[in-house]
């Protein structure tokens, strides 16, 4: 019995190998690499995201701005094409105005784009909505 706590004790001082450290290790870096990946492309789609809502609110802004302008002011001229730059935070946003044809004599469609301009990757095209208005008399 005691022969066997000896042999026992002897196994467990041992330690571990260089070969299972250099195992651990490898592990554990595999496991980082794929951690600190992931971590890295959550933060650029979130960046996109940043970008992606707020353009939206500009434009569900730029609707709501022209369907008052219809309200307050009599005569608008309705079907033009207008573009809009906005500077916010460091970020220049292109809002774009497109009246489209319809067959209607009491709605016009109007699509609304919003672009982010960038001078060292170029446009890049946030959101796009078609809305109908009614035509001011």
């Amino acid at each position: 019995m005691m022969k066997m706590r000896k042999k026992m004790n002897r196994l467990f001082k041992r330690g571990f190998t260089l070969v299972e450290m250099m195992v651990a290790i490898a592990i554990l870096a595999i496991s980082a690499m794929i951690i600190y990946s992931s971590n890295s492309s959550a933060i650029r789609h979130q960046l996109s995201l940043e970008d992606t809502t707020f353009g939206h609110w500009l434009l569900l802004n730029e609707i709501e701005e022209e369907k008052f302008r219809r309200v307050a002011e009599s005569e608008t001229e309705s079907d033009i094409h207008t573009q809009r730059q906005i500077t916010i935070a460091d970020k220049t946003y292109q809002i774009t105005r497109e009246p489209l044809e319809t067959d209607s004599d009491l709605v016009e469609l109007i699509e609304y784009s919003i672009e982010l301009i960038d001078p060292h990757t170029g446009n890049h095209l946030i959101d796009r909505i078609t809305t109908m208005m009614p035509i001011s008399e």
